[in-house]
């Protein structure tokens, strides 16, 4: 692809985190900021070109490509500070998403709130097109309007709790003057990300047969796979600073166990925010709502990072430095309370057969999932929207038979089960601090949340 045309992505490669060295906390970064750090770092040691045609992915391919690894910075480990309890987040009665409280009488997400609270005030009457059958999850919630709103009604959300339409006019208009208004309407998800009109009539026109992937989005998924495949494991020297992972039965080798797996894992988030930020729309996001949807996605693109790992032959996951980590690893590490389901998980993914491809398309649209307290949810859905579609259409192009949407309705039910397991990573961070002693380090604690 030519620049300026179709997508354009910034090729700068920037670092890990800007982080000291493994075992040291001088000129670590304040708490609050480490998230904050990570996404503003930069790295001049690095450099990656995917419009080069030796190092252009495959749409599709299995196995990926390889990539020319990173020479790696420095990364900072600390164990000063831990988790405390914290309230479990639930998911939304209505759609399964992560719910943000009780809205209208019923516990909700604020997308589901929202569509709530417009039907209502505008008296808005819908229609199924489906039967009046459907099943409304994160991906059907925006297809089916008549459906939902009778979901929220039969989960217990009261259209008398909802605010008159004319007592919100002063409220808007006085929000209006004191913030600022700025509209996030401007633009669609082609102009957000990048591409030209043609994927716009790809995805926007409904026709019987299979409609082929567009150039624009064939080179969209070969650069989603590319980073995918450039940020998927750690530099050699990053791990050779890892603390080792004894054997023994003595509670140092336990504690030990524990460090290895805690700095593998900020390793693992640190790659995943260099990835989400080359991902088409994610520089077009203000800087609040990035930083909102790292902390948010971050344990579940670790979910789907440990399928891609996943080896059926040993049933175990296979890290950057080769070493296999079996169920009873995690378990003698003291993080083994959600290990069952997070490995059931990978034999299902892998069951699923699901291809570097979709991996990298499923994990946009994690990126790009509605979270509490984003202050432009309509374009991270306008985007996230329009990684959907690319989905569906690359496994209607890609799957036996051409066009069967049964391996797409798979690939969306991932989503609620990547829900699940982020909740239940936040269960067993909450009580390492009370059942087992154990504190995360800084960084783990601030993008998941966990107060030392």
């Amino acid at each position: 692809m030519q620049e300026g045309q179709g997508i354009i992505l910034d090729n700068e490669v920037k670092p890990a985190l800007g982080c000291p060295t493994l075992g040291s906390t001088r000129g670590q970064p304040p708490h609050a900021a480490l998230v904050a750090s990570a996404l503003d770092a930069n790295n001049n040691n690095s450099s990656s070109n995917c419009g080069s045609e030796s190092s252009q992915a495959n749409v599709g391919d299995s196995k990926g490509v390889t990539c020319s690894k990173r020479s790696g910075g420095s990364n900072g480990f600390s164990s000063a500070g831990g988790p405390t309890p914290r309230q479990q987040e639930e998911l939304c009665l209505v759609c399964g998403d992560r719910a943000s409280g009780y809205h209208y009488n019923a516990l909700t997400c604020e997308g589901c709130k929202g569509f709530f609270r417009r039907s209502i005030t505008k008296n808005s009457v819908y229609s199924c097109k489906y039967g009046d059958q459907c099943d409304i999850d994160m991906y059907m919630r925006r297809k089916c309007q008549q459906c939902r709103l009778r979901k929220c009604l039969r989960v217990g959300m009261r259209p008398e709790c909802v605010v008159p339409e004319s007592q919100n006019v002063i409220k808007r208009q006085s929000k209006k003057k004191n913030d600022g208004d700025q509209p996030t309407s401007g633009k669609n998800a082609t102009e957000v990300i990048g591409l030209n009109d043609e994927s716009v009539t790809a995805l926007t026109h409904v026709m019987p047969q299979v409609v082929p992937l567009t150039p624009d989005q064939e080179s969209l998924i070969n650069k989603l796979v590319y980073y995918q495949l450039e940020f998927e494991s750690p530099s050699a020297e990053d791990v050779t600073r890892v603390t080792g992972f004894p054997l023994g039965s003595s509670e140092k080798d336990n504690q030990k166990r524990f460090e290895h797996i805690t700095e593998i894992t900020i390793l693992t988030v640190q790659l995943i925010v260099e990835f989400s930020k080359r991902v088409p729309g994610f520089d077009s996001l203000q800087r609040e709502d990035q930083i909102t949807l790292l902390k948010a996605c971050s344990s579940e693109v670790m979910m789907l990072r440990g399928a891609r790992k996943y080896d059926v032959a040993t049933d175990s996951i296979v890290f950057a430095n080769n070493q296999p980590y079996t169920l009873e690893n995690y378990r003698s590490a003291s993080v083994g309370d959600n290990a069952d389901a997070l490995f059931q998980f990978c034999r299902n993914m892998c069951n699923l057969r699901v291809d570097n491809a979709e991996y990298a398309l499923l994990t946009a649209i994690v990126i790009f999932s509605e979270r509490p307290y984003l202050l432009e949810p309509d374009r991270v859905e306008l985007i996230q929207m329009f990684y959907v579609d690319t989905l569906r259409m690359y496994s209607e192009n890609h799957r036996n038979p051409p066009g069967s949407p049964s391996h797409f309705a798979k690939l969306l039910s991932i989503l609620t089960e990547l829900r699940t397991l982020g909740n239940m990573n936040s269960e067993m961070c909450f009580s390492l601090k009370i059942k087992k002693n154990k504190e995360l380090p800084p960084f783990l604690a601030e993008i998941w949340d966990i107060q030392c």
